[in-house]
């Protein structure tokens, strides 16, 4: 693996789920992590964590996502990689869905990405380098009903990312995005986990592999994405789904003979 000694990485949408999971590989891996979220409750578990710090902030504001990069850069000399992991999750129907809510949506989700892609730049240069890796979704390359105002968001993020990195990819900068499929340990999922089993159950025999993945599964992904081994890697939006996009929608997928 290439060596990332030195090396640091800002992870937004840290409190729990892949962000968390994505902060503890990364510090594992040697990276120097800071931990960013809007719950400062929630990131208590950074406090015994070696080689990771907490931050405090809202995505959807340019200031606190400048104040995150200037942290980062006061602790550590410098940023290496940002993983922009925060996001909103809304659904209901085009016809009664609050405009309020699609707004809240727009506001993390889309501005949020770009307001922290624009405070990460000045920083990846004064390093000569370095990676932006978005957490789309696999809601970003398709669509289900009830998900339009989220799916969306997710879109314009990926079209943003492909844009960007050719923008500036001449500076040594890449752009990314990993797009999860079903995921334990998210608000969605933990919803129907917790509060409907048969649903939840029912969702994993629509995915390929028969299961919903883990943060873990996607925190590998974006992990790699990030760090020097994926030098020659820019501009894509890759799905940790399971295979769950890669039907037609005709047909559902092959299951084991014994399942019911």
């Amino acid at each position: 693996m290439t060596s990332v000694e030195g090396k640091s990485v800002i992870v937004t949408g840290a409190a729990g789920g892949i962000g968390r999971a994505t902060c503890e590989l990364m510090a594992r891996q040697g990276w120097k992590v800071l931990a960013v979220d809007r719950d400062a409750e929630k990131l208590a578990w950074t406090d015994a964590s070696d080689g990771i710090r907490s931050a405090v902030a809202d995505i959807s504001s340019e200031a606190d996502n400048q104040r995150i990069v200037a942290e980062c850069e006061s602790a550590f000399g410098g940023v290496d990689a940002v993983i922009l992991n925060a996001a909103l999750s809304l659904n209901g129907g085009i016809d009664d869905f609050p405009m309020e809510d699609f707004d809240r949506l727009v506001a993390v989700n889309l501005r949020g990405t770009v307001l922290g892609i624009r405070a990460a730049l000045p920083a990846l240069r004064r390093r000569g380098g370095g990676s932006i890796t978005v957490t789309a979704s696999a809601h970003g390359l398709g669509g289900d009903v009830g998900f339009w105002a989220y799916s969306s968001t997710k879109h314009a993020v990926v079209g943003v990312v492909k844009c960007v990195a050719r923008e500036v990819g001449w500076e040594g900068i890449r752009v990314n995005a990993v797009c999860p499929g079903p995921t334990r340990a998210t608000g969605l999922s933990t919803e129907f986990e917790e509060q409907a089993p048969d649903v939840f159950h029912g969702l994993a025999k629509a995915i390929p592999v028969q299961r919903w993945g883990e943060p873990q599964e996607v925190a590998a992904a974006l992990a790699f994405i990030a760090s020097p081994a994926a030098s020659y890697i820019t501009g894509i939006a890759m799905p940790v789904d399971g295979g769950t996009i890669s039907g037609s929608g005709c047909l559902p997928p092959a299951a084991a003979p014994d399942s019911n």
